[in-house]
């Protein structure tokens, strides 16, 4: 059953086995506070600690994913570099949390991402955009950089030569180009974006939760690591996963030897 709104800044509910958070204050753009911060932070906690969750959808109201950071937080952050620094380095770690979380975190971009926005979208594992999307930093517009890992994930999704023009010009994607230049997994008319997702997770909500985060982990771990040590760190992942006797892979051999679906939490 769908959870009531709990938050300031955003509702949750879980359904089917998937967790959805929705920013929801269109008339800002969905522009990020550090109540915004707070509020996704504690959906990351409830879905690490519910073990029936396959999946986590991100998404905005109205036409905005995020229009980046608040205004009036801006301007304040530039008066105090202080609470700046502050700022960035929870940013940071919103974005390492959904990293880390156990299930696929997917962003259901249905209008503007831009700015922190955009980091948090990029953070992400998966990327599900409206055709008439609009995706970048737009930083660099008005003489500002990134700041929330753009520049360290842009790169990895799309290559160095793609991010730096992206980065460098500022301009804003399509979700036709985000998806043709793999930064989007797929993208599609805003009508049919809900539809889209739905498929998406249909796909995730049967597998085992510990398969999932332990895939999540072989991946992000090996980026950056030359090929033999990450061979290595996929190696010491899969030990893990199948060491408890009561482990989900074994489970998964003895329902696939008998003919029958798995049964996991």
């Amino acid at each position: 059953m769908a959870e009531p709104p709990s938050h300031a800044t955003l509702n949750y509910s879980v359904r089917d086995r998937v967790a959805y958070a929705t920013l929801c204050l269109p008339e800002t753009g969905n522009a990020v506070t550090e109540q915004t911060l707070d509020d996704i932070n504690d959906v990351v906690a409830r879905v690490q600690h519910d073990a029936t969750v396959r999946a986590l959808v991100l998404s905005g109201q109205g036409d905005a994913f995020s229009s980046g950071m608040d205004a009036d937080m801006l301007a304040t952050l530039y008066s105090d570099i202080e609470f700046y620094e502050h700022i960035l380095t929870r940013v940071a770690a919103l974005g390492l949390s959904l990293e880390a979380l156990d299930v696929p975190v997917i962003a259901a971009v249905n209008g503007t991402a831009t700015e922190v926005g955009f980091d948090l979208v990029l953070a992400c594992d998966l990327i599900v955009i409206a055709d008439e999307a609009k995706i970048g930093d737009g930083r660099s517009m008005f003489g500002r950089v990134p700041g929330g890992g753009a520049t360290v994930r842009l790169p990895r999704a799309v290559g160095v030569v793609h991010a730096r023009e992206i980065l460098f010009s500022g301009r804003m994607l399509t979700g036709t180009e985000a998806a043709a230049l793999g930064l989007a997994l797929r993208s599609v008319p805003a009508a049919q974006l809900d539809a889209a997702v739905t498929e998406l997770t249909a796909t995730l909500i049967a597998k085992s939760r510990s398969a999932l985060a332990t895939i999540k982990r072989q991946i992000n771990g090996s980026l950056g690591l030359d090929t033999p040590s990450a061979i290595e760190h996929e190696r010491s992942e899969i030990i893990k996963h199948v060491s408890d006797p009561h482990s989900d892979a074994v489970e998964g051999l003895r329902a696939d030897r008998e003919g029958r679906p798995p049964s996991w939490a």
